[in-house]
C-alpha cells in the first residue's frame, strides 16, 4: 500500500467502516452489516470477511437517496412515506460499491465468491 492509498476497513463487531489514506483516518462511518453476522458462503445472507477491491462503481451521478433495485435507478427517491407503502423492500441507496474477494476459497470463487453473491457497500436510510 501506497501512502497516499485509500482503504476501508470494515469492524463488524462495533458496526464501524473507516477510511483510511496511508495510515492516516480520514473517516470514521456508523454501518450496517448483515444480520445474520459474518460468513463466506453462498446463500448465507452474511457479510464476507477478508480483503476486498471495489470492482465497479455504480450512481456516481445519482442524487442523494435514489433508490436502486438489480444495481438500477428507479428513479424514485426515498422518503419515509414510501418506507411505509414498501415495508418488505431492500433499500439501496444514493451510491453501490460492488465488491469482489481478493482471497481465494476465503471470499473468492466457488461458493464464497463476494461478487457472485452481491455484495455491496451502499447508502440505506439513516433509522436502518
Amino acid at each position: 500500500m501506497t501512502e497516499t492509498e485509500l482503504h476501508l476497513e470494515v469492524d463488524i463487531g462495533a458496526q464501524r467502516m473507516r477510511l483510511f489514506e496511508g495510515g492516516s483516518l480520514l473517516h470514521e462511518y456508523h454501518i450496517a452489516t448483515a444480520s445474520n453476522g459474518p460468513g463466506e458462503l453462498n446463500g448465507s445472507e452474511c457479510t464476507p470477511r477478508g480483503h476486498h477491491i471495489i470492482r465497479a462503481k455504480v450512481g456516481s451521478d445519482a442524487a442523494i437517496n435514489s433508490i436502486f433495485i438489480g444495481r438500477r435507478q428507479t428513479g424514485e427517491i426515498f422518503s419515509e412515506a414510501m418506507r411505509v407503502q414498501h415495508p418488505k423492500r431492500d433499500w439501496i441507496l444514493t451510491r453501490i460499491l460492488w465488491l469482489s474477494g481478493k482471497e481465494p476459497g476465503r471470499n473468492r470463487l466457488g461458493q464464497v465468491d463476494t461478487m457472485r453473491r452481491y455484495i455491496y457497500i451502499h447508502g440505506c436510510p439513516d433509522a436502518d
